[in-house]
C-alpha cells in the first residue's frame, strides 16, 4: 500500500533556510580569507558545499520518512525507446540555445554596440584565475555534469515534485518545480522548459535515472561546445566581436524545437488519474499510470 502522505514531513523552506545560511557562512569565510585563496578556488569550494548540503538535507528527511528508495529511484524499462529520448532532450538544449540567441539579437536592437562591451564569459579558469587551474576545472567539470545533474533531479523532479502533488496535486506540482527551477537558473525560460520534460520523463518512465541521464547530456555539451570555442580562438574571437546575432538561426532553432517539445508536452501531458512515480500502485505488475 502506498502511502501518499510520506513526503507530508518534508519541508522545503527549511532548505532554503540552510542554503541561506550556507550563502552567510562562506561570504564571511570569503571576506576573512580572501588573501589565501583566489575567487575560482571559492566559487568550486562553494558549488561543492552547495550540493553537498543539499544532499545531506535530502538524505536525512529520506531516512526520517523511511524512503523507499527502489520505488523512488525505479528503474530503466528494458524496452527504453532511446532514440525517442535523444530527440526530445536535443530539442530541449536546442530550445535552450535559440532563446539565448533571440535574447542576444533582442539586446542588440535596443543598444546596438552593448554587446561588443560585455566580457567574454567561459567555464573554464585560467592560469590567471588560479595556479590550481586544471584541478579546479576538473572539479568544476565533476561538479557541472555529474553531481548538478544528479543532485538536482532528486530534489526537482524527485522531492518536490511529490511534495507539491501531495499539497496540490500532479499538474500544478509539475508547474511549481519547474517555475522554480527555471528562476534559479540564468536560462530562465529554458530551465522551466526543461523542468516540464523532465517532470513528464520522470512520470512516464517511472525512474529518476531517465531525467538524470538527460540533465547530464544537456550539461556535458554546454561544457563541449565551452570547450570547442576555447580550443578554436579565432572562431571564438570572432564571435566574441560579433555585435549581431543570427536571428535567422535563432527563429529556425526555435520552430523545430517548439514543435518537437508541445508535441511531446501535449502527447505525454499527465492525466487527471495520474500520480508521480513514488505514489503510483501496481495492478498485476502494471503502474498505475498505465493500467487504466
Amino acid at each position: 500500500m502506498v502511502n501518499e502522505s510520506t513526503f507530508e514531513a518534508v519541508k522545503i523552506r527549511y532548505l532554503v533556510l540552510w542554503i541561506i545560511l550556507l550563502f552567510i557562512v562562506m561570504t564571511v569565510f570569503v571576506l576573512a580569507s580572501h588573501r589565501l585563496l583566489k575567487g575560482a578556488e571559492w566559487s568550486v569550494a562553494f558549488g561543492l558545499l552547495f550540493y553537498a548540503l543539499i544532499s545531506y538535507w535530502m538524505l536525512r528527511n529520506f531516512r526520517k520518512i523511511h524512503l523507499d528508495y527502489s520505488r523512488f529511484i525505479g528503474h530503466i524499462p528494458h524496452d527504453y525507446n532511446w532514440l525517442f529520448f535523444l530527440t526530445i532532450v536535443f530539442a530541449v538544449i536546442i530550445f535552450s540555445l535559440g532563446i539565448s540567441e533571440l535574447s542576444r539579437y533582442i539586446v542588440s536592437v535596443l543598444d546596438p554596440g552593448i554587446l561588443g562591451e560585455l566580457p567574454r564569459t567561459s567555464l573554464f579558469y585560467t592560469p590567471q584565475d588560479t595556479p590550481l587551474a586544471p584541478f579546479m576545472n576538473f572539479l568544476d567539470f565533476l561538479t557541472g555534469v555529474i553531481a548538478a545533474p544528479i543532485v538536482e533531479e532528486l530534489l526537482f523532479r524527485g522531492v518536490m515534485l511529490h511534495r507539491f502533488t501531495f499539497k496540490w496535486g500532479l499538474k500544478k506540482a509539475i508547474l511549481a518545480s519547474s517555475l522554480i527551477f527555471g528562476v534559479l537558473h540564468a536560462d530562465f525560460i529554458g530551465a522551466f522548459v526543461f523542468g516540464l520534460v523532465m517532470c513528464i520523463l520522470y512520470i512516464k518512465t517511472g525512474t529518476i535515472i531517465i531525467p538524470i541521464i538527460a540533465h547530464m547530456l544537456n550539461n556535458l555539451l554546454a561544457y563541449g561546445m565551452q570547450m570547442l570555442s576555447n580550443i578554436n580562438h579565432q572562431n571564438s574571437a570572432l564571435i566574441s566581436a560579433t555585435p549581431n546575432p543570427n536571428i535567422g538561426m535563432a527563429v529556425f532553432l526555435l520552430i523545430v524545437a517548439v514543435m518537437v517539445i508541445f508535441y511531446f508536452i501535449y502527447r505525454n501531458w499527465p492525466k487527471a488519474y495520474w500520480n508521480p512515480p513514488y505514489f503510483q500502485r501496481d495492478y498485476q505488475g502494471v503502474p498505475e499510470n498505465y493500467y487504466y
